[in-house]
């Protein structure tokens, strides 16, 4: 199964030449396609949270499984219209309840740097263990920069994490390094409270700490948004790594 690689025009690679225009405003699943075939395609979404993005990919003609060990995320992605034949297991990353040799690709959307540091290089042997030869995995994750960081740093600062999992996308020996390339992801919320319920949703231990900073993270909320369309936006700089299973 080979990669199609995406246009600079979409996003930046880390060859484009220095002095090139910035990465554009962009969402995963306009980069994704570019990336992975995915018609008729067996796909693995580990960490799928909700399910939308397992939804998305059935949508265009991917068999897919979502894995998550969030028992609430899980019922949620379950009641959920479906597509396709889209299923969900309750699982994670660094032991996925999958057999050999039996997904075309693994992706990690904003993921990876959820699992234990310990194990985050042990999710990506997993991700080679459970691809056909040549299957691709694809690691999208948040940089930790921009104003978007600064907001939900209050509540967790995953500066050394996020590293941690980029060193691990790096250093991984069962995957050969495809492609990275860089875009900006808009984030929208209608108002502060959705912004402070998908913090909570993401993470249930959070929830205090919202309300202990709540004046302080409604005036960061404000400062570092964009009020257009009827609602609130922030640009989150992201990075997405391709990665393939040796043939």
């Amino acid at each position: 199964m080979a990669a199609r690689r995406g246009t600079d025009t979409m996003a930046q690679h880390t060859d484009t030449p220095t002095g090139s225009t910035l990465p554009r405003r962009l969402k995963a699943m306009d980069l994704i396609p570019d990336l992975i075939p995915l018609a008729g395609a067996r796909i693995v979404d580990v960490g799928c949270g909700e399910g939308a993005l397992v939804r998305a990919l059935a949508r265009r003609g991917a068999h897919v499984i979502g894995i998550e060990i969030l028992d609430e995320a899980l019922t949620k992605a379950r009641a959920a219209e479906p597509v396709a034949n889209e299923r969900y297991v309750k699982g994670v990353g660094e032991d996925l309840p999958l057999p050999d040799n039996s997904a075309d690709a693994v992706v990690f959307m904003n993921s990876l740097h959820h699992v234990p540091a310990a194990h985050m290089g042990k999710a990506l042997r997993e991700a080679a263990r459970v691809l056909k030869p040549g299957g691709l995995a694809l690691v999208n994750e948040p940089e930790p920069t921009g104003g978007y960081f600064q907001l939900t740093k209050l509540l967790d600062d995953e500066t050394e994490v996020r590293a941690l999992a980029y060193a691990a996308v790096k250093s991984v020996d069962a995957l050969e390094q495809v492609d990275e390339l860089f875009y900006l992801n808009p984030v929208k919320h209608e108002d502060y409270q959705s912004f402070a319920d998908r913090m909570a949703g993401i993470d249930p231990t959070r929830s205090r700490l919202i309300r202990t900073r709540d004046a302080e993270l409604r005036e960061l909320f404000e400062t570092l948004g964009e009020r257009r369309e009827g609602a609130w936006w922030f640009d989150q700089p992201a990075r997405i790594n391709l990665l393939r299973k040796p043939t």
